[in-house]
């Protein structure tokens, strides 16, 4: 478009030797604007002209008149939302939406005008910062005191005389931090302020989730809502695949789940929500924790979007990071799902609101793992690291509609990669199976599989982090999976554990208890006549499972890792190398320890 008009191009056909190619060319060549006759299209085509030119000099008035009408149609509505029925809980989630947004723009608005909203900094510069070390010497170690006390207290009064499980779960973590320190690249310079924060934030969280009504009451609320949000998927796989789809396999019945709520993340990222939660929440991470800005945003991040895409918002800082900050990244994408995964996880049974609190209480838990396992020796600088973003500034235009397209074409991708990987470890495991058996009868022992020897190896790990010695096998057979295959697998045995669950305790609600008995793994229910294949487990041990398999540590995801920094920054690739080992181990002992801080706190709601 040019102000004169609009440009033409003509198509020519160009002769081309049919020796070298036997089709013909096409070549664009510009032959100028084309020229406009009659009176009305003449008038047309002026009026035309001085919309345009009037629209490109008030464009930014415009924009703004726009949203200020916007804004204020939405305060009308909120206002009368207010006053027709203020109380129940929609109201109070939409009075605390608005105010978390306006919150959010305003903050927005007083960076951009250069105004730093920084307590920390303005309160140093009132009282000087000589006086302003003092102080914070004096509350970083009050806050110690205070806090484990506290914790010290309540662990002995409540959670330790409650059950005597409970102390299974304290000691794993015990082991847990015990065998990180004597693996630590440095032990004597292992800077403990970050891991006993890291714990502390965890068991904060984890007891307000597990041991208070209210803090319950929220995440189950949470869970159910983002179960309803997983629900909508429905319209769009019964309008695409068919209204049997769930039917056709797992491939078919998640796709739809994995590629809307992928579509979902990507529109929060477009309109900003995404990014004013992980910055702001990292921002909290970074000042209990005393770790770096990027390692921080990059735990939260890990929350919501995947350990491919999680490093592209720091992917300008990795040339400069320490190694203890690059073991950081990998640890926390370790020891993460996705927002999409969680979906995922959701659609295939495994409890909601209990996965909600692993993946967020995951964050603090890697961060402290890996400055155990790879403490920091360089000198950090943190000034460089400042204004992380996640939208995107380039300049691109992109509307709501780009970015859920984006969203559902990374979907796409997620779920062919999550689908292969499943089919091919399922055969693997599949073929494992037959080869040990095969040797296990040349032996004169039967039933000798994959899971019969991770049930055996892994047996300790589960006990420790608390689940019921019956259930032990079951759950070190499942963490067995999940390292070695993936997690999707292992959620699906466990989804199909849960189930196995449900439908026995409403045979024995209804009939008598007595008719039924266990086969092996299996249980049988002797007056229906059904085999629940590999039977099943407390709910206690459940949940301890859901935490502990919450993160994408598989050995296959070492490969992914590899190849997403190594892309990112080649300069690095030795650094990265030389780290993935330790952060894989951190990042799966992180997940452990999230199970047993379950295992800890769990609270039988029945």
């Amino acid at each position: 478009m040019t102000e004169g008009g609009v440009e033409l191009v003509n198509v020519k056909k160009v002769e081309t030797n049919h020796e070298d190619d036997t089709s013909a060319k096409l070549d664009i060549e510009d032959v100028g604007p084309n020229p406009v006759t009659g009176v009305c299209a003449s008038l047309v085509e002026k009026l035309e002209l001085w919309l345009e030119k009037n629209y490109l000099r008030n464009q930014g008035y415009l924009c703004v008149s726009f949203k200020v009408i916007v804004f204020l149609v939405y305060m009308t509505y909120f206002s009368y939302c207010m006053y027709f029925r203020f109380g129940d809980e929609g109201s109070i989630i939409l009075l605390v939406g608005t105010l978390l947004y306006l919150c959010i723009k305003c903050k927005r608005v007083l960076s951009l005008k250069g105004y730093n909203c920084s307590i920390q900094e303005r309160w140093i510069k009132i009282i000087g910062p000589k006086r302003g070390k003092i102080i914070q010497k004096f509350n970083r170690y009050g806050l110690y005191l205070v806090s484990f006390a506290g914790l010290a207290v309540y662990f002995g009064l409540d959670i330790l005389t409650e059950d005597p499980r409970n102390s299974q779960s304290l000691l794993g973590i015990a082991t847990f931090i015990v065998i990180c320190f004597l693996v630590s690249t440095k032990p004597s310079r292992v800077n403990w302020h970050p891991v006993y924060w890291g714990f502390v934030l965890q068991f904060v969280f984890a007891i307000f989730t597990l041991r208070t009504q209210t803090g319950y009451a929220i995440f189950k609320r949470l869970g159910d809502v983002v179960t309803q949000l997983v629900s909508f998927s429905d319209a769009g796989g019964t309008f695409v695949l068919g209204s049997n789809y769930k039917a056709m396999g797992l491939g078919f019945s998640v796709a739809a789940v994995v590629i809307f709520f992928n579509s979902i993340i990507f529109l929060l990222i477009h309109w900003g929500v995404l990014e004013a939660v992980v910055v702001n929440f990292g921002f909290v991470i970074s000042y209990c924790l005393n770790t770096g800005p990027v390692e921080s945003v990059i735990a939260v991040a890990n929350i919501f979007i995947g350990s491919s895409e999680a490093p592209l918002l720091i992917k300008t800082y990795l040339p400069t990071l320490s190694l203890s900050e690059l073991c950081a990244v990998m640890t926390c994408g370790f020891a993460s799902i996705s927002g999409g995964a969680l979906a995922f996880f959701i659609s295939l049974g495994a409890p909601p609101n209990h996965l909600l609190t692993a993946a967020v209480i995951s964050a603090p838990a890697a961060l402290a793992f890996s400055k155990l396992i790879c403490p920091e020796t360089q000198r950090v600088n943190v000034d460089a690291q400042k204004d992380i973003q996640i939208t995107d500034n380039s300049g691109a235009k992109r509307n709501a509609l780009s970015a859920a397209a984006d969203g559902a074409v990374s979907g796409v991708k997620i779920v062919a990669a999550s689908m292969s990987n499943m089919l091919a470890f399922v055969c693997i495991i599949k073929l494992i199976d037959a080869i040990l058996d095969w040797f296990g009868q040349r032996a004169g022992l039967s039933g000798v599989s994959f899971t019969t020897i991770c049930s055996y190896l892994l047996y300790p790990l589960a006990y420790v982090m608390g689940s019921d010695p019956q259930d032990c096998g079951k759950l070190a057979a499942l963490i067995g999976v999940k390292l070695f295959a993936t997690p999707i697998v292992g959620y699906t045995e466990l989804g199909k554990i849960i189930k196995n669950r449900h439908v026995w305790e409403a045979y024995v609600s209804k009939r008598n208890t007595s008719a039924w008995h266990w086969s092996g793994d299996d249980v049988i229910l002797d007056n229906v006549n059904v085999t629940l294949v590999n039977g099943f487990m407390s709910e206690r041990s459940e949940v301890i499972a859901t935490y502990a398999m919450c993160g994408y540590s598989a050995v296959t995801a070492i490969g992914i890792t590899l190849g997403t920094l190594v892309a990112m920054c080649p300069p690095r690739k030795n650094d990265v190398i030389k780290m993935v080992m330790r952060a894989f181990i951190a990042g799966n002992v992180a997940s452990f320890a999230t199970g047993a801080v379950a295992g800890l706190l769990y609270r039988d709601r029945s």
